[in-house]
């Protein structure tokens, strides 16, 4: 596309002209930008304008009442201080370990069963995708019912096994539940993005080394595990994100109670029920920078990890 126009003058001669806005967008250096200006609105409105109310009310003190108050960095330093969040701080980051470690071991030994084809495979994949496909708030309801103490499903099985009952949602025990809920759910993502990486590693490297001697645990600690590291970190990078969000197994099961309260269950609390705004976009704005922290130590990892394989 033309960027310049010409105007022919009584002279004769060519004169170029300044070239107009659309001229500009519908040409070959920035028609692709171009297509995104829509996109960018969108993110503008619907992303970047909350974004900025929240981080301004978190420099006041507002309950939904009058008039906000600037308090500086008030609230921060409150924050620093509020036990009740370093603890859900603390259980974030719990479950964040386990989840993730949860996830890559099962997913890792699913996926080497399922590297190779077998009969019914495509039955049992799709059975193994059905939890990726219900709602989170729908799966913890679920799940809340089947551990209730007296008719839920999983004591009932107990039972007939001759084993005692267990209060799933005791103080002791209500995080880990809640673990294994998402772990549930989310397992089979980190399998199938590891089956595709299986299957997409060169057949020629692995004969080489079959046929060096190398045992099958020395060719998945030196070979295998090496080369499926990139997809490996791109699996925790992608979660640690999701689980320091987590909130839809809380909403559906402990409400946040039984020392089960996570970041943005304290976030919720404190904005919309307690209606203390000031105070809860502070926290959400914490919770905004540690996860972009986080994230950008976990992308400088899978850089890392995909100039070793290069």
């Amino acid at each position: 596309m033309r960027t310049e126009a010409f105007s022919e003058v009584q002279t004769g001669y060519a004169v170029a002209r300044k070239p107009t806005i659309w001229e500009v967008l519908t040409s070959e250096k920035y028609f692709k930008w171009t297509l995104l200006i829509p996109l960018l609105v969108v993110l503008a409105i619907f992303m970047l304008y909350p974004l900025l109310y929240c981080a301004y009310y978190s420099f006041h003190q507002w309950g939904m009442r009058g008039e906000a108050i600037y308090v500086g960095a008030q609230n921060y330093r409150q924050l620093l201080n509020d036990k009740a969040f370093l603890e859900a701080l603390y259980r974030t980051l719990k479950v964040l370990v386990i989840c993730v470690s949860c996830e890559l071991l099962i997913g890792l030994g699913l996926a080497l069963l399922w590297s190779r084809e077998f009969p019914g495979e495509n039955i049992v994949r799709g059975l193994a995708l059905l939890p990726l496909l219900v709602a989170p708030l729908i799966l913890s309801l679920l799940w809340n019912f089947m551990f209730e103490y007296d008719f839920g499903a999983v004591n009932l099985i107990l039972q007939a096994l001759g084993l005692n009952k267990v209060y799933w949602w005791s103080p002791q025990r209500a995080l880990y539940t809640i673990c294994f809920i998402t772990i549930w759910q989310w397992f089979p993502f980190s399998t199938f993005v590891l089956v595709a990486g299986l299957r997409s590693l060169p057949r020629d490297v692995f004969e080489a080394a079959k046929v060096d001697g190398a045992s099958p645990w020395y060719t998945f600690r030196r070979l295998t595990l090496p080369m499926l590291s990139p997809l490996i970190m791109i699996i925790v990078v992608l979660r640690t994100m999701w689980l320091i969000r987590l909130f839809d197994p809380l909403y559906g099961t402990t409400r946040g109670g039984v020392q089960t309260e996570l970041l943005d269950w304290i976030v919720y609390r404190t904005a919309f029920v307690y209606f203390d705004i000031g105070y809860g976009s502070t926290m959400a704005i914490f919770s905004l920078v540690l996860t972009i922290a986080v994230c950008a130590i976990m992308f400088k990892m899978l850089m890392r990890a995909l100039g070793g394989t290069r």
